[in-house]
């Protein structure tokens, strides 16, 4: 069981102090809006919807917050089967995983890299099958990820979910590609 990377608490500390502090000062001023004698019932049936949205986003940032600090005991590659469970149930899943080692940095950046490519198979690719592979190539590691569906998959202007991924790679000094005509291959080598 390792602690929790110094970038991980970094980030769990500005979610808190940022985002948290945010949505808790917004509930609070619903909590006022609701308070007022005047407001009609159509208004306060909206805002108190509106309230236990905000209810709803607090506790996925403390969950997140909580993850973020929690000590990291499980793989990447449990890691990435949660995933796929959570961001893609309803998609038939090939994974294979050698035993990588990896620094607590590298895990949560393939993690975050590996959430943005599921998402977006989720949202656009109308696959039906998701092959993963991550596995070591000349002391490197390289995570594959390749979709049966529609393609079309490339990095655009003003969208920012493959530029991201992209970024991301070239700050760990790695290698990206992407194939995209009839279903998508994303292979990263960091």
């Amino acid at each position: 069981m390792a602690f929790p990377s110094r970038e991980r608490l970094t980030v769990a500390r500005t979610l808190h102090d940022g985002i948290a502090q945010d949505l808790v000062g917004i509930g609070y001023s619903l909590d006022l809006l609701l308070a007022e004698p005047s407001l009609d019932s159509a208004a306060r049936i909206r805002i108190r919807n509106t309230r236990l949205e905000v209810d709803s986003l607090i506790a996925k940032v403390r969950g997140e917050i909580l993850n973020l600090r929690a000590p990291q005991k499980v793989s990447i590659s449990e890691r990435i089967r949660e995933l796929t469970q959570t961001l893609i149930p309803h998609i038939q899943i090939e994974f294979n995983s050698d035993d990588v080692v990896l620094s607590p940095y590298l895990i949560d950046e393939l993690i975050s890299i590996t959430t943005e490519l599921l998402r977006n198979i989720a949202q656009h690719s109308r696959a039906t099958h998701v092959a993963i592979n991550l596995y070591s190539v000349n002391n490197r590691t390289c995570l594959e990820i390749c979709d049966n569906g529609i393609g079309g998959a490339q990095v655009k202007d003003g969208h920012f979910g493959l530029s991201g991924v992209t970024e991301r790679v070239h700050n760990l000094h790695g290698s990206i590609t992407i194939e995209s005509t009839e279903g998508t291959r994303i292979a990263l080598l960091v």
